[in-house]
């Protein structure tokens, strides 16, 4: 405990002294907050009327052994995280003592059901981003300059320190992650920029690094003038083979191509991307977002529907499947780099909706189905709609501060319908005939069934009216096999009062609570419900809300292996004093201490984008001696 001198003398100290951050609330002569980013919108639309023909049953049936058309075999970590290089200090911490303890909240309740995260850090700023050995002259772990980019999506120029990838590694030391780093490409290492990344990103992260991505989004650098107009193919192909022998690459450990609109991946496929690059090729990738909002010319209401709509869910991923197959025949992994609702932050009142975390259990799963190894959601800054979890403006810094996204909940339902065991095969039940308006899913592991993920997407007029019954068999009736359906089932439901609520969604009865309410920790009593089963015919009766998920545990196995009767993980206070210690220090000092201006909250790298946020930096003695490196102390 401090002597009440020392704590007497924090409460006045007017400068920065210390290597840890700890997030204050605000005082009581501070401004009221105002919705003031797109992390905050409170655009609502209107939902889609219900179909005229919605049918209230539908019947599945499975067979012991497996089914025929499988995917392969998937890890719980397959929907993580694609973390944009300009604010992944933001997100994340600037230092290894600086770790933002909501954050690793966040990646412990994925990694605790899933068996393990993953996390890509890169996007467009990647790709003229510079690694400063000595440090930004500011102190700061990410530095952005405009420059002279013309580009639509106005990326600015990052430099960064080895601070950043020492803030990775901590990160893995706490909970399982594990990382995809870029590779800046645009000056094709003519300044050896691009081989220190890759030899300290190797060093750095060590097995913890699963690949490096050479290139963004390759096929718009002469659309976006970061080439020259005509750049081609055959250009990118030169390019790579050339990067390919200037780097210190020691082992297949390159993820490429990155393309996501102008080429198709079968077109770089094509012209033998997979085979000349054989051998420093460990992951063949795409990147991929439904809709583009880059130049604000779409109405987000006129395409609502879509995102309530399983066929177009498969029209998304569906294309992609011969790649996928191309690339495991060639001894490759196949993965989506980087998605989300839409590209440049996504739509209001669609990517910040609970019909986004509906649409992305269901694009998970098709991805899983069709044989991707991982899919990662994007994280742009406070200027998005889309983050599965957005830090505080920098004018509201206070515990419990954090806004989680509805689509954050989707990583959820996917993680534990996933599992831990690294052998879940994922299968496409196309319900009713291939139903706009639901979705089901098996997932089998060693040839038995373990769960059913079953999706309503219809928002009823009035409550329960849209509800529909899944009645399922494993084996029996006219399949020839035994009937081998459970004599009960445990039951975990996504919901929310409809299709457009942004806040208190719950998962199994917990929930992240209202905006600006989070610290990255699920509160409430988990629910789980049990449902008996027909000894009779064999068969059992699944209630799926309107609007809503359920996700069917078909064994006690499949259940611990999703970590699912947890109610609470490993996680991390995110305070370590009362909140009515509250240090001060000369407004200058904290203008210039980390970011720009209160006024200005981090965005994206997209047109519009701002940078900096604040954090408050205090003398480290005011940290209780039980707090570990992170700013937080372990909660058991």
């Amino acid at each position: 405990m401090l002597p009440r001198i020392l704590l007497a003398l924090s409460l006045v100290t007017s400068t920065v002294l210390g290597q840890v951050t700890v997030y204050t609330s605000a005082t009581g002569t501070a401004a009221i907050a105002q919705y003031t980013v797109a992390s905050t919108d409170q655009t609502v639309l209107v939902a889609p009327a219900p179909p005229a023909d919605f049918n209230p049953a539908t019947f599945i049936q499975l067979y012991d052994g497996g089914m025929t058309g499988m995917g392969s075999p998937v890890k719980g970590d397959l929907f993580g995280f694609s973390i944009e290089l300009s604010v992944s200090a933001m997100l994340m911490g600037e230092k290894g003592g600086e770790i933002r303890p909501e954050f690793l909240n966040y990646c412990s309740v994925l990694a605790s059901r899933g068996g393990g995260l993953t996390i890509r850090v890169g996007g467009n700023s990647q790709d003229r981003a510079t690694l400063n050995l000595e440090g930004n002259p500011s102190g700061r772990t990410i530095e952005k300059y405009k420059g002279q980019n013309a580009a639509p999506t106005e990326t600015p120029e990052v430099h960064f320190t080895l601070d950043l990838l020492h803030v990775m590694a901590e990160i893995s030391k706490l909970v399982n992650v594990h990382w995809f780093f870029g590779i800046p490409f645009l000056r094709t290492n003519s300044d050896d920029n691009a081989s220190l990344v890759v030899q300290h990103a190797m060093s750095i992260l060590g097995d913890r690094l699963l690949g490096l991505q050479l290139a963004n989004e390759p096929d718009l650098y002469g659309r976006h003038l970061k080439k020259w107009p005509e750049y081609s193919i055959a250009d990118f192909m030169n390019e790579t083979n050339y990067m390919m022998q200037d780097l210190p690459v020691q082992h297949p450990n390159i993820v490429g191509p990155s393309v996501c609109c102008q080429w198709t991946v079968d077109q770089v496929l094509d012209a033998g991307y997979m085979s000349q690059f054989n051998n420093q090729l460990n992951i063949i990738d795409v990147m991929h977002y439904p809709n583009n909002n880059c130049f604000a010319d779409r109405d987000p209401q006129a395409i609502y529907p879509d995102y309530l709509n399983h066929q177009g869910v498969v029209g998304l991923a569906s294309p992609y499947f011969p790649a996928a197959n191309r690339a495991i025949a060639g001894g490759k992994k196949f993965m989506m780099m980087e998605t989300n609702t839409a590209s440049c932050g996504g739509f209001p009142g669609i990517s910040d909706a609970f019909a986004s975390a509906l649409w992305a259990v269901d694009y998970s799963m098709q991805m899983a189905y069709g044989n991707f190894t991982y899919a990662l959601l994007h994280f742009g800054g406070q200027n998005v709609y889309y983050n599965p979890f957005t830090p505080p403006p920098t004018n509201m810094t206070q515990i419990r501060g954090w806004n989680t996204g509805p689509i954050f909940y989707a990583q959820i339902v996917a993680a534990e319908a996933l599992g831990s065991t690294g052998n879940a095969r994922v299968m496409d039940l196309q319900l009713d005939n291939g139903s706009e308006h639901r979705a089901g899913y098996a997932i089998y592991e060693n040839g038995v069934a373990t769960r059913l993920v079953l999706v309503n997407y219809v928002q009823p007029t009035t409550p329960g009216g849209n509800d529909y019954t899944a009645t399922f068999a494993i084996g029996g009736a006219q399949t020839g096999l035994p009937a081998v359906t459970p004599a009960s089932v445990k039951v975990k439901y996504l919901l929310a009062a409809s299709v457009n609520s942004k806040d208190n969604i719950t998962w199994a009865g917990q929930t992240f609570g209202q905006q600006f309410m989070s610290d990255g920790r699920l509160q409430g009593d988990l629910q789980i419900e049990t449902v008996q089963c027909n000894p009779a015919d064999g068969t059992c009766n699944i209630r799926v809300p309107g609007p809503g998920v359920a996700l069917v545990f078909l064994n006690d196995a499949a259940l611990q292996s999703s970590g699912a009767e947890i109610s609470q993980v490993q996680t991390y206070a995110t305070t370590t004093t009362t909140q009515r210690i509250m240090p001060t220090m000369d407004q200058a000092e904290l203008m210039s201490s980390n970011g720009r201006n209160g006024s200005t909250p981090i965005g994206s790298t997209s047109e519009g984008s701002a940078s900096g946020a604040q954090t408050l930096k205090v003398a480290s003695w005011l940290v209780s001696t039980a707090t570990v490196v992170v700013m937080a102390k372990l909660l058991l």
